[in-house]
């Protein structure tokens, strides 16, 4: 009787508790240590120019906390040279949580050179010539939806990042980003 007491105790405290641990990938997210920096490429393999916001942030800092933000054109068939940015627990291309974040931490208000053509929570690409402005920025050739990496799921800092752009007729948009991950050799290993 005491044994089968125990159990019912001990599983009825699984049941409470089991929805308030976290799962083994937010586990991971939340203890990878974020120091340093991350490399960003991007590879442009479509006939459009892909322009888009990008940048790092840290999804479970609520007070909304720091922000990277960078805006980049790359140009159809080009890459461009890898990007520096700081390691935090999101890198997005564009997306909605990125584009709120950006918004609540006021971080398009501290880019001097912020262009609010390429702050959308999709990529844009365009067929229009470079100096077409705006529609050198506007989706005239499609859109593709934003791409997020997670620390110590998808990358690691240190390492460098590869978002693909890629075009696709069954994707919403027409487009979509792909992602790869050159890990970082640890000297230790």
């Amino acid at each position: 009787m005491k044994r089968a007491a125990i159990v019912l105790v001990l599983a009825s405290g699984l049941v409470v508790l089991g929805p308030l641990s976290c799962s083994g990938v937010t586990f991971r997210n939340l203890t990878k240590e974020k120091t340093g920096n991350v490399s960003v490429v991007f590879i442009n393999t479509t006939n459009a120019r892909a322009a888009f916001s990008f940048g790092s942030y840290d999804a479970w800092d609520r007070s909304p906390g720091p922000v990277t933000l960078q805006q980049a054109r790359v140009d159809a068939f080009t890459t461009n040279a890898p990007v520096s940015i700081l390691c935090r627990r999101n890198i997005a291309v564009a997306g909605a949580d990125f584009v709120k974040r950006v918004i609540d931490a006021r971080a398009d208000e501290n880019l001097a050179t912020f262009d609010p053509n390429l702050f959308d929570e999709v990529v844009h690409f365009s067929s229009a010539p470079s100096g077409d402005e705006p529609a050198a920025s506007l989706p005239t050739a499609g859109t593709a939806l934003g791409r997020e990496v997670l620390l110590g799921i998808d990358f690691s800092c240190g390492d460098q990042l590869i978002f693909k752009f890629v075009e696709d007729p069954d994707a919403p948009g027409g487009f979509r980003v792909d992602f790869e991950v050159i890990r970082d050799k640890d000297p230790l290993e």
